[in-house]
C-alpha cells in the first residue's frame, strides 16, 4: 500500500509543551476525520521536550487539502508563539510485507 508519511519535529520554547498539546487536540480530532486521512498521533518522547507528529495519507493531494484546513491553519496560528523550531519530513512510502 502506498502512502504519505508526515513526520514534523516541533522543538517547543522552554515550559511551552504542555501549552503544544492542549492547541494539538483539535487538530489531531478533526484531522482523523479527514477524507484521505489513514492515522494521525502526536508523540511524546519519554525524555526531552520534543514533539512530533506522525501523520499518514492516503495522497499527496489529500494531504494538501489538510494543509489548506481551518484546524491546520487554526493550529499554525495559535501554536507560533510556542514553538522554537519545527522540522517537516514528507516521505512517499510503501508498505512492505513479509
Amino acid at each position: 500500500m502506498d502512502f504519505i508519511l508526515v513526520l514534523a519535529n516541533i522543538e517547543p520554547k522552554e515550559g511551552c509543551q504542555d501549552s503544544i498539546i492542549e492547541v494539538s487536540k483539535e487538530l489531531i480530532d478533526e484531522s482523523l476525520l479527514e477524507e484521505g486521512n489513514i492515522d494521525y498521533q502526536l508523540l511524546k518522547p519519554i525524555e526531552g521536550d520534543s514533539l512530533t507528529f506522525v501523520e499518514k495519507w492516503e495522497s499527496l493531494d489529500a494531504l494538501k487539502r489538510h494543509m489548506a484546513s481551518p484546524h491546520f491553519l487554526n493550529f499554525g496560528e495559535e501554536s507560533e508563539e510556542f514553538v522554537k523550531e519545527m522540522t517537516i519530513q514528507v516521505i512517499d512510502a510503501d508498505e512492505l510485507s513479509f
